[in-house]
């Protein structure tokens, strides 16, 4: 049996929360659907690289190459007009990797949802409602009514956050991040495909997993 292990350089601690559960979610789904042979992936990550100077984390990810397969690096766009330049920097990591230890591009896979992480925790309203334990409609807390919608949102961070004051109230206040996990472990895969970020983000996947020969 192989351990597809992987290894992560996410933007903060409130992403990891979030893209710990579900990438290997996502993976196991993938390997269910279509895995070739016995092939796993572990619930957390081999290796949890620390941001800074792109050759220092190409430097940290190739002292430990033979810990992990695949390499996820989590980058927000910001926005359309910060969009290219950020996946470029993201795309910096694992090009420097090749070059410093011959790291395969295509198991080095960015991870950027459009402006931030909140925009895929949106874009399916119900595990989001159905984490808060909210049993309304999610447009009458200021969800957004689909994935597309989501993925429109100028400040995604702020709509989830009204939506949680809204449910919790003022006096209930919670770190927002508290409830990633559980939204992550109750969204539909479906939904989150109708974002082109997620879309984008799932074929690089796919792509690696080919390479690895997993699927």
């Amino acid at each position: 049996m192989t351990y597809l292990s992987w290894a992560v350089l996410y933007e903060g601690d409130s992403d990891a929360a979030y893209l710990d559960l579900l990438v290997p979610r996502l993976i196991d789904e993938i390997l269910m659907a279509r895995g070739r042979g016995h092939s796993t992936i572990p619930a957390a990550p081999a290796l949890r690289l620390r941001r800074g100077a792109v050759d220092e984390v190409a430097r940290e990810a190739c002292e430990a190459r033979d810990a992990f397969y695949l390499v996820f690096v989590h980058a927000d766009t910001g926005g359309r007009n910060l969009e290219a330049s950020l996946e470029t920097r993201a795309s910096a990591y694992c090009e420097a990797m090749h070059a410093l230890c011959d790291w395969p591009p295509v198991r080095c896979i960015t991870i950027s949802p459009r402006h931030e992480v909140e925009a895929w925790i949106l874009a399916d309203s119900q595990a989001v409602t159905s984490a808060l334990g909210y049993n309304g409609s999610p447009g009458s807390i200021g969800l957004p009514t689909s994935a597309a919608e989501a993925e429109r949102l100028p400040d995604p961070k702020a709509v989830l956050s009204g939506a949680v004051d809204h449910v919790r109230g003022r006096r209930r206040r919670i770190d927002v991040k508290q409830i990633f996990p559980a939204i992550a472990q109750r969204q539909s895969f479906a939904t989150l495909r109708q974002t082109r970020s997620f879309a984008s983000f799932e074929a690089s996947l796919l792509a690696a997993l080919a390479d690895l020969g997993s699927i």
